[in-house]
């Protein structure tokens, strides 16, 4: 049987961002038995980011006097290297375009050491969000190149890891004889997760990732996914059977139905214009993500599973940290153990 598994989004940005609810978020997981917990990442972020996309938190967090803190990602992973011993730490995603893949790939390989070969390294292009708030503005990166940047990109960082003397030529990006050290922890390389929704996303996973993590499709839009990026991996000589196939889901956990989705909607309403996909109505957003009753996630989570995810990384909404360390609980009590050998 293959292995189920499930991470926790700690708060990085959002109306509850700081070190203290980062590290006990983290710990938290851990002492549930969750497999890996996950930062997101973005250099830039704006207030009005801050308010209209709500990666960690609620809506019901927010307040006038936040700045639009939003810790780096890399940084975070370093930290709860520290603090943590067990589970995975992730990154979904490094907006890959605005990172110098050299500096990014000994960055990842120390964090890989630091960790114990904990790390799972995920790249994604960019979105709508780093649109807005204008960061490939401020990198002086062109947002029209950022899929040619990321394949790029990711084809340099596993040069680098895996030559000892590291040379690659492309288009945006040539170096010749780099001498670079440490080399991962675990190899060949991290874990290379893919983001993005898009058969191209899917595509760029089959040919170079070794894991997808898209957000906002549906249980039949993942499984339509999971075969193209299968298909692509065959095409390369690669085995699709050791590609992850992960979700990125916002969830909401209770007792009652109702209670959950009182809990969701008003977030996922803040958020509607902000992620990739527009949301134009409740009921799309309730197809594609995991809100309700215990009974309720138990089937939204099989859906997901039949469609051949093995991974979820859950962005749980919740307006205090002790609202969600109860649905974490609820989730490890209830959830867990139904994947469990």
């Amino acid at each position: 049987m293959t292995k189920i598994s499930f991470g926790i989004r700690v708060p990085n940005s959002g109306p509850l961002s700081g070190v203290e609810n980062i590290a006990r978020t983290a710990r938290k997981a851990e002492e549930l038995g969750f497999d890996s917990v996950f930062v997101h990442d973005h250099v830039v972020w704006s207030t009005e980011m801050h308010r209209h996309h709500i990666s960690s938190g609620a809506h019901e967090a927010l307040a006038d006097d936040q700045s639009a803190d939003f810790y780096e990602a890399l940084t975070v992973i370093g930290y709860l290297a520290a603090v943590t011993s067990r589970v995975q730490l992730g990154i979904a995603c490094l907006v890959m375009p605005t990172r110098n893949p050299i500096y990014a790939a000994k960055q990842l390989a120390t964090l890989d050491h630091l960790s114990g070969g904990r790390l799972i390294a995920g790249v994604g292009l960019g979105s709508k969000a780093s649109h807005s708030s204008n960061e490939f503005d401020v990198f002086e990166v062109d947002f029209k190149q950022r899929a040619n940047l990321t394949d790029e990109y990711i084809d340099a960082m596993r040069a680098i890891w895996t030559q000892p003397l590291a040379t690659y030529k492309g288009r945006h990006l040539s170096f010749e004889d780099a001498e670079i050290y440490p080399k991962p922890l675990q190899r060949p390389h991290p874990p290379i997760w893919v983001g993005g929704w898009t058969d191209y996303a899917a595509r760029r996973t089959g040919r170079a990732g070794d894991g997808w993590v898209p957000g906002w499709l549906s249980p039949k839009e993942m499984a339509r996914g999971a075969e193209i990026v299968r298909e692509t991996a065959a095409e390369h000589g690669r085995d699709p059977g050791a590609i992850t196939i992960a979700v990125e889901k916002l969830a909401v956990i209770k007792r009652d139905r109702d209670a959950a989705l009182e809990r969701a909607i008003p977030t996922v309403r803040t958020s509607s214009t902000t992620y990739e996909r527009d949301v134009d109505d409740i009921s799309f957003a309730l197809d594609r993500h995991i809100f309700g009753s215990v009974d309720d996630v138990k089937r939204r989570v099989e859906e997901f599973v039949e469609a051949g995810v093995t991974h979820f990384e859950l962005k749980l909404i919740y307006p205090s940290i002790d609202d969600l360390e109860e649905q974490m609980t609820l989730w490890a009590d209830e959830i867990l153990p139904l994947y469990q050998d």
